[in-house]
Parts: structure tokens; C-alpha cells; sequence
């Protein structure tokens, strides 16, 4: 069909950080959407948590090859909250602030691969 076929080109013509910024927006929102009031809401929620683990162990591995372009101090940071959301993404199905926290972590990133994130202070 040809929507599946459109999709099939996007996803080959996509660059990297848009690509980067789909997938975590995706996992976001179902994070976001979970109702955790019900167990299927719940298994929802697990299913996004793990996704987003997952998610970001791949984002730590990349970011820890040889060859990765990106500066050390980049690098370090975003290997760091790889670190915190391997520590803490079983916690956070059952603590609000603590998936908050996964979420708001995953939309700064959203931002900053957007390039929508606000500059720094000088000063």
C-alpha cells in the first residue's frame, strides 16, 4: 500500500536526531498516556518504561563507541541519565514523581534534538 510504502522511505530519509526525537516522543507519550488505575493501564506503563530503558542503554552504547563525534562532556552527561534511568525505571511505575521525572528528563532531550531548547544564561 502506498502509506506503508511512504512510511518505509521516511524512515530511510530521516537523519539521525529527527529520528532520535520521534522515537522519544513516542515512548514519552505512552509513558504520559498510561492510565495506572487500571492493569491494563499499568501493563502499558511497563511496556513504555522498559522501551525507554531500552531506549536509552542504546543512546549509552552509541554515545560510549570510539568513534562517536560527539564532545566527551556530552557524552558523560547524556551516559549519566542513561545511568539514572537504568537505576531507576522500575521504581517509576509505581512512583508519579519519579516518572515525571523520566518524562521530563526525555522531553529536555525532545527539546534540545529539536533545537527548541532554550539557550544557556551568560553571565
Amino acid at each position: 500500500m502506498v502509506p506503508n510504502a511512504y512510511k518505509v522511505v521516511q524512515r530511510q530519509t530521516v537523519s539521525g536526531r529527527a529520528l532520535e526525537r520521534e522515537i522519544l516522543e513516542r515512548v514519552t507519550s505512552r509513558m504520559r498516556a498510561a492510565d495506572t488505575t487500571s492493569t491494563k493501564g499499568l501493563a502499558k506503563l511497563h511496556d513504555a518504561l522498559r522501551l525507554n530503558r531500552n531506549i536509552w542503554m542504546t543512546f549509552a552504547v552509541d554515545l560510549a563507541a570510539p568513534n562517536n563525534p560527539y564532545p566527551d562532556e556530552l557524552k558523560a552527561s547524556m551516559i549519566s541519565l542513561a545511568g539514572f534511568i537504568e537505576k531507576n525505571t522500575a521504581a517509576a511505575a509505581s512512583d508519579k514523581d519519579l516518572l515525571d521525572t523520566l518524562v521530563s528528563i526525555n522531553g529536555s532531550i525532545i527539546e534540545g534534538l529539536s533545537g527548541t531548547a532554550a539557550p544557556a544564561d551568560e553571565g
